[in-house]
C-alpha cells in the first residue's frame, strides 16, 4: 500500500463520494464537510494554547467554535482563593487533534490582530 494514499473513512454528505477522514472541505464537490461529534470523538484532544484568564480563554473557544472546530477549556485558576495571575492560574485549550494547525492558525491571526490594534 502507497503511504500517500488516502484512508477513505466517510461519504460527503452533497455528493456521496468518498472523502479521508482529515477532509474539511470535499475535495469532489467544495462542500463544506459536517463535523460529526461522534466520528472526532476517538480522536485525542490536542492543547494548542495556554493563558491566565478564563474570558481570554472562552474568546478564542468562540472564535474556534465559529470555525466548526470541536474545543475545550481546562481551567486550573484557583477561584476560592482568588489566585488569577501566573503560574496558580492556568487556562489551557484543547481542540481535536485533526484540527490543531487550523486552531493554531485562527489563534495566530486573533493574536496579530490585537498586537497590531494595540499599537
Amino acid at each position: 500500500m502507497n503511504s500517500n494514499s488516502h484512508i477513505y473513512t466517510k461519504f460527503c454528505q452533497c455528493c456521496n463520494n468518498p472523502i479521508s477522514e482529515n477532509d474539511l472541505e470535499c475535495p469532489f464537490c467544495g462542500c463544506e464537510v459536517d463535523i460529526d461529534e461522534e466520528f472526532y470523538s476517538n480522536y485525542p484532544w490536542a492543547l494548542v494554547y495556554t493563558t491566565n484568564t478564563l474570558i481570554e480563554a472562552e474568546m478564542y473557544k468562540a472564535n474556534l467554535e465559529g470555525a466548526g472546530i470541536p474545543v475545550n477549556i481546562l481551567s486550573q485558576v484557583d477561584t476560592s482563593r482568588m489566585f488569577t495571575v501566573g503560574g496558580l492560574a492556568i487556562v489551557k485549550i484543547y481542540v481535536k487533534s485533526p484540527f490543531v494547525t487550523l486552531a493554531e492558525q485562527i489563534i495566530k491571526e486573533i493574536n496579530s490582530s490585537v498586537n497590531h490594534n494595540s499599537n
